[in-house]
């Protein structure tokens, strides 16, 4: 993984983040209050229940913590990102800016599809494999990446290889936009030969990596 690359993106997403953590640190009874209460908080389009948002809150810093380690250290980290061969920094080729996310919780993911957004990417959401693959094949909506999580509740019944199927179907419609997979880092472990084979672009379960996948494709690393 590039060092700067990974400051730079750092950069962009550190500073709301540990704001965040310092008014979360420093009000410990508000925060009592407002989970007692069952409160949520609007993320663009998306309202997240409090619980959710601390939860995005705290992967986010660690990811951060363990960027930061690793340069305080001198050291790269061990990168996590999968990315098939040519995917990242290829001059010429035009950056994504449309994304369809397919993930069946996507108040999960609230965090980084408000930083996409703020960025100016705009972002369609499927909550299935079915309702992805009928938005791509349907022409209303024209898109260059494919961001999807591993397992979902679909086809009446819970699907751990959902996201490989998602590639396999989007590749046999000749559809060629690169997917990138978004999962724990469980499963990007288990599934990060299958990824690549079945015509996926890239994975990781880092937010970070991921903003570095998307923003690289285009060649602007």
């Amino acid at each position: 993984m590039d060092i700067a690359a990974t400051l730079e993106a750092a950069s962009k997403f550190a500073w709301p983040i540990l704001v965040a953590v310092v008014l979360w640190k420093l009000y410990p009874s508000v925060r009592e209050i407002i989970e007692s209460r069952g409160f949520t908080i609007k993320m663009g389009d998306m309202e997240v229940t409090v619980q959710e948002a601390s939860d995005q809150l705290r992967t986010q810093v660690e990811d951060l913590q363990a960027k930061v380690s690793a340069l305080r250290r001198g050291v790269e980290e061990p990168a996590r990102a999968l990315a098939a061969p040519g995917v990242l920094g290829e001059p010429g080729r035009e950056p994504i800016k449309r994304i369809l996310w397919v993930d069946d919780n996507p108040e999960n993911n609230a965090f980084e599809i408000a930083k996409l957004r703020d960025d100016g990417l705009q972002i369609a959401q499927a909550a299935s494999t079915d309702e992805a693959m009928g938005i791509l094949l349907g022409g209303k909506l024209d898109v260059d990446a494919i961001v999807s999580g591993m397992r979902r509740d679909e086809r009446g019944r819970n699907q751990p290889e959902a996201g490989l199927t998602l590639i396999r179907e989007a590749r046999e419609a000749g559809i060629q936009v690169p997917i990138f997979i978004y999962a724990s880092p469980r499963a990007v472990a288990r599934y990060r030969d299958e990824i690549l084979q079945v015509g996926g672009d890239g994975a990781t379960a880092s937010p970070i990596e991921l903003f570095e996948l998307i923003e690289g494709y285009g060649g602007n690393e």
